[in-house]
């Protein structure tokens, strides 16, 4: 009997050295890839920062507008698991959100929650299949303007944005991996440009035989492009591999792993905004967003087209 445990003793030891190998490279590899992503921005924030000090003297922080945001949309999109299937999924999923906005020429900052809804189907031969999925986004954006390049009607910003999207898809013909859920962190390098398109003086203007007449509006088109440097992802690729099921417990993220610097993201909005008389506005957008994550066989693709209407109201009077 005192042979048996030192052999278990001996083998426990092994596994749990091992572990801790495991867990002290990944941390090493999640402070090494945080690092790199910090050489990155700091250089960006840096300028911004000082550009931003230098023509805040005539218009501090607290001269910034604020909004909030309540969004409506519609879009279309589509995601495919190699962990189950190279099948693409497509759907016309329903976009709402909500954000709070703090903006002038010189600096912009916002939050925003939104969140996607609707049934995906995939159709091979006489066979169908569909997929119930949610998306849900945590957004959060800080830019700063570049005044060497900015002038009266152009706008530059740089600065940083982070966005966590979670998913969570249901789909009962793939049985013992019907359901799939999954997390995609990423700090993105942002730029946007702004083309202020405003109306200075009443104009008469006559449509086909019809004669009317247009008023002064602040108007502007803006683009914010965002490019991924630092993805991270936490999901089960091949979830049917736990040992919940087998064991009786619950294992909502049994054999899940997290992954950082792992794969690739990038998005763009682009907006035109209409700013009314109380000084509420009316913005269309048009959003893409696509994301990859890393592996071979277990990988996760999906991309989202939105376009959508935002209310912002202000709420600042600015």
């Amino acid at each position: 009997m005192t042979k048996y445990f030192k052999q278990d003793f001996t083998r426990n030891q092994s596994e749990y050295f091992k572990v801790k190998i495991k867990l002290n490279i990944m941390n090493k590899l999640f402070i090494r890839h945080f690092g790199i992503a910090l050489l990155f921005l700091i250089p960006i924030f840096g300028f911004s920062q000082e550009s931003d000090s230098e023509a805040s003297k005539d218009n501090p922080k607290k001269d910034r507008s604020a909004y909030i945001g309540i969004t409506t949309g519609i879009g279309t999109s589509n995601f495919r698991d190699f962990a189950t299937s190279p099948l693409i999924y497509q759907g016309a999923p329903k976009y709402v959100g909500a954000s709070f906005i703090r903006a002038n020429k010189f600096r912009e900052t916002e939050f925003r929650l939104s969140g996607s809804m609707g049934t995906y189907a995939v159709t091979v031969g006489n066979e169908a299949a569909s997929s119930a999925a949610t998306f849900f986004n945590i957004y959060y954006s800080r830019l700063y303007r570049l005044n060497k390049l900015s002038n009266d009607k152009w706008n530059f910003k740089v600065g940083g944005t982070y966005k966590l999207t979670s998913d969570f898809r249901s789909n009962a013909r793939l049985q013992n991996n019907s359901t799939g859920i999954e997390f995609f962190s990423t700090f993105f390098a942002s730029v946007k440009v702004t083309n202020d398109i405003s109306r200075k003086v009443s104009k008469d203007k006559k449509f086909l035989w019809i004669k009317y007449h247009v008023h002064p509006r602040k108007r502007n088109l803006s683009y914010h492009f965002n490019l991924g440097v630092l993805n991270s992802t936490f999901r089960n690729g091949y979830s049917y591999t736990g040992q919940a099921g087998v064991l009786n417990k619950v294992g909502l993220f049994d054999g899940y792993e997290m992954n950082h610097f792992s794969g690739f993201r990038i998005s763009s909005e682009f907006d035109y905004t209409i700013y009314l008389k109380n000084k509420n506005a009316i913005q269309l957008s048009y959003i893409w967003d696509a994301a990859k994550t890393g592996g071979n066989l277990d990988k996760f693709e999906v991309a989202h087209h939105v376009f959508k209407i935002t209310f912002l109201f202000n709420t600042n009077n600015k």
